[in-house]
């Protein structure tokens, strides 16, 4: 096994773990502390890494994405309270708020049901605005591969939500 050095693992991919994460948390000090408890946890682990089974780079993503999809989970119930509350404030029919969450509550139902990498694309593509080349190179996959992710999660998000 090859031996890493933790700092330099840190200088090489903070930048990338660091804008993936701000990517999806709102506020600063919450995304540089989700950075920080991801390297924790991979200097922790780090003596498990196989470089046989993946790149560095690879495991190191996964830590993240883990890390954040734990988070997200966490903190989903505020974040839905407070949507709902301001939806609530900003509508003028009650009725029109209650149709509104119920379309809300479905379509985090049907984005549950995607698998972690397709979640991740319809986010960065339709909430993020990135485009599926960023957004293939920033998951490790081929633009092909990020096309027919983003389709498949289309079709599965569709036939969901017309059930």
């Amino acid at each position: 096994m090859a031996a890493y050095n933790s700092e330099a693992l840190y200088r090489e991919h903070y930048p990338k773990v660091y804008g993936y994460i701000r990517n999806h948390i709102i506020m600063k000090d919450d995304a540089e502390d989700l950075t920080q408890t991801v390297f924790l946890k991979v200097f922790t682990k780090l003596d498990t890494f196989d470089p046989d089974k993946s790149a560095i780079s690879t495991w190191i993503f996964n830590i993240m994405r883990n890390t954040l999809t734990d988070y997200l989970r966490k903190n989903s119930v505020r974040a839905e309270t407070e949507l709902t509350e301001t939806l609530a404030s900003d509508a003028d029919d009650f009725s029109d708020t209650l149709i509104l969450e119920d379309e809300l509550d479905r379509l985090a139902d049907a984005l549950e049901r995607l698998t972690s990498t397709e979640r991740d694309i319809i986010l960065l593509h339709y909430y993020k605005d990135y485009t599926l080349l960023k957004i293939s190179e920033m998951l490790g996959l081929s633009y092909g591969q990020a096309k027919r992710l983003n389709a498949k999660a289309l079709a599965k998000l569709s036939d969901y939500m017309n059930r």
